[in-house]
């Protein structure tokens, strides 16, 4: 496309050195820029995009996007735009045809529950013979193709072409998991969301970003605020922010969920163990009986967020309920790993205080009357203040606690783990083990018959970050190998050495 057809209806912007290349994609890292691709110089929070102007030149760029006046040469246009993300954004809807509008797409954003929710969304819509596309944590869908997740969101290039795949495979409706990066970014400038749906809002969450909770939560209802009056917003009336963003969304549909508290969607549980809950699900179309694989009241309130979701989408009750009795959830997020111990292994992504409170809420009760035993750490670059109170978290909820490293990025590992135990009650059994692998090991070696072992903060993430390396790292693969290891010995102790009279 031409770059004067791609630009004519950019608002606020200025296009100097008039010449009219023809633009063949876009490109943020300088890295990655190609022959015939416009560069979006972002301002950063360690780097501004404008220093690296010459490098994608160099590598093939014929359009520069910027925020202020950079040397170019002569024959390179330079689009000068107030709010480059906002105007990166709509370039990219442009060139790719506004492919969100043939696509029927639901929002999904909170601090924790968001892939869950997004994936069971999918669930639903499949299980109605809907074809549907999928942006996600744990992965990204275009029909039955899975792709690789880089961001929870992806950037505006990356999301309008996979919008564009989604209209070229004739894929009717699409989930998005849209994180508050994604919100203040403008990377989902664009598509008009039939539905939005949030499931929580916590404190101390990317506050590293964001600076304050009032901003993080600002990000968020951003969401809602830009919804079309026809879409629907999906509330959760158990969380205390609940009413902002209903006054954030203004005049227009809403829909409630709760379990704790009245709203149009409810649920009423009754009962609840380790393979699962069973609650009564009441909705403005009807009350049914449902049985999720899913464990814990804040799962329960997932499944009603998607549950909803689907509702606004004209979805039917009954296979919704059938659906839900067979979805097992998203990995990580409290994946049991079963090699034939006598006690419950489990693996999640939690990851700050809220979420981690959740979890071992849930598991305390179910634990008894074995003991909780809870593995975890804290990303480093990222939050500092949670650390402590995932610390006390820990060990108020848990009989046992074992912090190691997670992600410890630039930071010392033994910093990280230091201020964790600020938060830690002297009373509590805990134990200091820096490599991750041996504190899983060293975790489920602790476990009896009947224990609950948590191993928390990574879930599906296959890598571990130290120093700027990404190093293969699974939680998932080291609990399996570690239980193995653990029957190994078991067999070996309970058949003995043969007897004396018997060598030879």
């Amino acid at each position: 496309m031409k770059l004067s057809k791609l630009t004519e209806k950019l608002s606020d912007a200025q296009v100097l050195n008039h010449a009219d290349p023809s633009i063949v994609g876009f490109a943020i890292d300088s890295r990655k820029a190609r022959p015939g691709c416009l560069f979006a110089a972002l301002a950063g929070r360690h780097n501004d995009g404008t220093a690296y102007v010459p490098d994608a030149i160099q590598r093939g760029a014929v359009a520069i996007l910027a925020s202020r006046p950079v040397p170019v040469p002569s024959h390179i246009p330079l689009i000068l735009a107030p709010n480059v993300r906002r105007a990166l954004a709509d370039l990219c809807c442009r060139y790719y045809g506004y492919p969100a509008d043939l696509v029927k797409s639901t929002a999904v954003t909170g601090t924790n529950g968001k892939s869950t929710t997004v994936l069971l969304c999918r669930e639903l819509l499949l299980a109605a013979g809907k074809q549907c596309g999928l942006i996600s944590t744990v992965g990204n869908m275009v029909g039955a193709t899975r792709l690789e997740a880089t961001n929870t969101t992806p950037e505006s290039p990356d999301l309008q072409q996979f919008f564009a795949e989604l209209v070229e495979h004739h894929i009717s409706h699409a989930v998005v998991e849209v994180s508050s990066h994604a919100l203040d970014q403008e990377r989902v400038r664009g598509i008009p969301f039939a539905v939005a749906a949030y499931t929580n809002v916590t404190r101390a969450e990317h506050l590293d970003y964001h600076g304050t909770f009032e901003n993080y939560r600002d990000a968020k209802a951003r969401l809602f605020e830009a919804l079309a009056p026809e879409a629907t917003a999906v509330l959760n009336a158990d969380d205390p922010n609940c009413g902002y963003f209903r006054e954030r969304r203004g005049r227009g549909l809403v829909l409630t969920y709760g379990v704790k508290t009245p709203a149009d969607v409810t649920a009423e549980i009754e009962g609840q163990d380790l393979s699962g809950t069973s609650f009564r699900l009441s909705t403005p179309l009807g009350a049914t009986r449902v049985h999720t694989p899913l464990v814990g009241s804040y799962n329960v309130e997932n499944v009603l967020a998607a549950i909803s979701c689907g509702l606004a989408l004209g979805l039917e009750l009954h296979k919704m309920a059938e659906a839900v009795r067979t979805f097992t959830g998203a990995p990580g997020r409290l994946q049991k790993i079963e090699e034939g111990q006598p006690f419950t292994c489990l693996v999640d992504y939690a990851h700050n205080e809220g979420g981690l409170r959740s979890v071992l809420g849930t598991l305390r009760p179910l634990a008894a009357p074995g003991r909780l035993i809870v593995a975890f750490g804290c990303g480093g670059d990222r939050d500092r203040m949670k650390r402590p109170l995932m610390g006390a978290a820990a060990s108020e909820l848990a009989d046992v606690v074992v912090l190691t490293s997670d992600n410890s990025r630039s930071e010392r590992t033994e910093d990280i783990l230091a201020e964790i135990l600020k938060g830690v009650s002297p009373k509590a059994e805990c134990i200091v083990e820096p490599d991750r692998r041996k504190a899983i090991r060293r975790a489920l070696e602790l476990a009896q018959p009947g224990d609950v072992v948590a191993i928390c903060g990574k879930g599906h993430e296959r890598f571990q970050e130290v120093n700027g390396v990404s190093y293969p790292f699974d939680d998932c693969a080291e609990a399996r190998r570690a239980l193995r290891l653990l029957s190994r010995r078991a067999r070996k102790v309970s058949h003995g050495p043969r007897p004396a009279s018997e060598v030879g």
